[in-house]
């Protein structure tokens, strides 16, 4: 009667540990998934990608930008940088909407004398894209002149 008492105990303490093998996994299975999950929709990823297309009308010194693909963007965040570093206007200035107001691809702009950008574009200016979240920016393009 021994030994197949000892047999016994083997056999519950094998299929024990197998049932705490496979609830453990299931649990770590969960953690992860729901994390991943919870954590795409809160957290957008950082800085958004965007490509911008320009057309360059040199008898008026015009600049038209156009948002071409990428993420949309809230219009206040896309700042546009003269050629001599500053900060001229941001989207939401020069389409004249609201800040949060979503930059999305086939949005166009113009960058001019006589709108926020307050200035002629020169056929050899340099006019950079950024975005800008909380003070932190980031170039998003660069259009390097005619």
């Amino acid at each position: 009667m021994g030994p197949r008492s000892l047999d016994g105990d083997r056999a519950m303490s094998e299929s024990i540990g197998i049932g705490l093998l496979v609830g453990m996994t299931v649990v770590v299975t969960a953690v992860v998934g729901l994390n991943v999950l919870v954590v795409s929709e809160d957290d957008p990823g950082g800085v958004p990608q965007a490509n911008f297309t320009y057309d360059y009308a040199e008898e008026s010194s015009l600049l038209l930008v156009t948002h071409s693909r990428g993420d949309a963007i809230q219009a206040g965040r896309l700042e546009f940088e003269g050629p001599r570093g500053e900060t001229k206007a941001n989207w939401s200035e020069l389409a004249n909407t609201n800040r949060t107001a979503l930059v999305e691809q086939g949005d166009i702009i113009q960058l001019g004398e006589g709108n926020a950008y307050g200035q002629r574009v020169g056929s050899s200016d340099t006019i950079t894209v950024y975005y800008n979240e909380s003070g932190n920016r980031t170039q998003l393009d660069r259009w390097d002149g005619a």
